[in-house]
Order: structure tokens, then C-alpha cells, then sequence
């Protein structure tokens, strides 16, 4: 379908009054927006709760020692969205204040791979599906083989997307805003001991305004700020829970 002229593209949102009246700040925003071929609005909303952590955590300890990130765990139909949220996870750990030095899942498996304990880790991950635990001897083994006390494991528990149309011209869409939900969890264990130290989970809920069909919401931009928000607010200062809002 052609796109509208920006000539008729004003005709019509000039005939619109009383939508005009109740959101001419929006229209005029987008319609600018999507003449000149600008990237998408985002407002979003991120809610974060966490246990409290236990009194064996050594928090000086996170930014001083090298802290391993185990793989993401989620269901079959998301292991897709496994390499970019590792990648923003570990971008969120740099981020923090102070910096916590991860070392990324990738590296963490061919350190382990190398070291011949790969098929070690694959039964480790598969017992914490069945159990929710990460059984202590071959959590040790990993730990002492990445000189690692503490290890980070994540997991993704949600990740939906839908686009809801807002403003049409002639069956052109001039407004859209795509609604994304997504949610994950992240553990906090204590290798030498087997211990579960911390765990918190997030929600972010991003609406972004397209102005380009094939425009796409930046994934891992999003998930680095929630990862972020678990790690500063609950990991490192504390709190039990968080709320946070952002726009760009």
C-alpha cells in the first residue's frame, strides 16, 4: 500500500477535532516523527522484588572477584532470546555501581568445556529443573574450576509481545504502539557451599509507538535495564523491591 503525502497526512488529522483536542501534543509529535523518519517513543515501567540477602554475602566481594554467569534458563519455545538477554545481563553487571566483573555465559561454558566438566554442568542445570536446587558437589567442582565463588543464574519466565493500532488514514496506519511484557528471575549461589545467597525477579512493561511497520523493540536495551534494576537495587543496595519508569 503507497504511504499518504504529508499533504493529506494534515488534511485528515486536521478533520480529526476533537481527537486533535484531547491529544494534539501526540499527533503533532508523531506525524513530525514519522515525516522525518524518526525512531520509535518508548515509556515503560519496571517492578522489581527480591528476597533479602543472606548475611554470608560478601557484597565488597562481588566487585572485587570475577562472578560467573551460568546459561539462561527458560522454556524450549524462548531459548531463542537466550544470547541477547546473556549479552544485556552482562552489560547490566558492567553498568552497576560498582562494576561487577561477570564473565558471560558463553565463557563460562568453554572455560568448563575445556576443563572436561561440560557434561557436569549439563547434569547440574538439568537436576535445578527438576528440583530448583544446584546440588553442592558439582556446584563446588564448577566453582573451584572457574575460580569463582559466587555464580549468577538467570532465567527468563516470560516474554510477550502484541501491537494495538491507534490512528488509521485511508487503512494506513499512521500510529501504532507495540506492547511489550517481559520477565525474568535471577539467582545468586554461593559455590563453595551450594547456598542460594539472593534471588529477585522483574517485570517491565514497554510500550513503544511505531512509526515504521518494520521498525522492532531493541530487546536487550530493554532487558539490560530490568537486569540492571535487580542487580543496583536489590543485589547491591538492598532494597526489597523497586519501581522505576523510563521514556526515550
Amino acid at each position: 500500500m503507497s504511504v499518504p503525502s504529508p499533504q493529506v497526512i494534515e488534511k485528515v488529522i486536521m478533520k480529526q477535532a476533537s481527537f486533535i483536542r484531547k491529544f494534539s501534543g501526540t499527533i503533532l509529535v508523531f506525524a513530525a516523527a514519522l515525516l522525518v523518519g524518526c525512531t520509535p517513543l518508548y515509556l515503560s515501567d519496571i517492578h522489581t522484588t527480591s528476597t533479602p540477602r543472606s548475611q554470608l554475602l560478601d557484597v565488597a566481594e562481588l566487585a572485587r572477584e570475577p562472578v560467573a554467569t551460568l546459561g539462561l534458563l527458560t522454556s524450549a519455545s524462548l531459548q531463542g532470546f537466550n544470547p541477547p538477554l546473556s549479552h544485556a545481563l552482562n552489560a547490566a553487571l558492567s553498568e552497576a555501581s560498582p562494576p561487577i566483573r561477570g564473565i558471560a555465559a558463553h565463557e563460562t561454558l568453554n572455560m568448563l568445556i575445556q576443563q572436561g566438566l561440560g557434561a557436569e554442568y549439563s547434569t547440574l542445570i538439568a537436576s535445578f529443573g527438576r528440583g530448583g536446587i544446584l546440588e553442592r558437589e558439582p556446584l563446588r567442582r564448577i566453582g573451584s574450576a572457574l575460580s569463582s565463588r559466587y555464580v549468577l543464574l538467570p532465567g527468563l519466565a516470560e516474554f510477550n509481545q502484541v501491537i494495538i493500532d491507534r490512528l488509521s488514514i485511508y487503512g494506513w496506519n499512521i500510529i501504532q504502539s507495540r506492547v511489550t511484557t517481559l520477565r525474568l528471575w535471577l539467582q545468586l549461589w554461593e559455590t563453595q557451599t551450594g547456598t542460594i545467597l539472593w534471588e529477585s525477579s522483574g517485570e517491565v512493561t514497554l510500550a513503544t509507538k511505531l512509526l515504521r511497520s518494520e521498525q522492532t523493540v531493541p530487546l536487550d536495551e530493554i532487558a539490560q535495564k530490568l537486569w540492571l534494576r535487580m542487580i543496583q537495587d536489590n543485589l547491591l543496595d538492598g532494597e526489597s523491591g523497586s519501581r522505576f519508569i523510563f521514556s526515550n
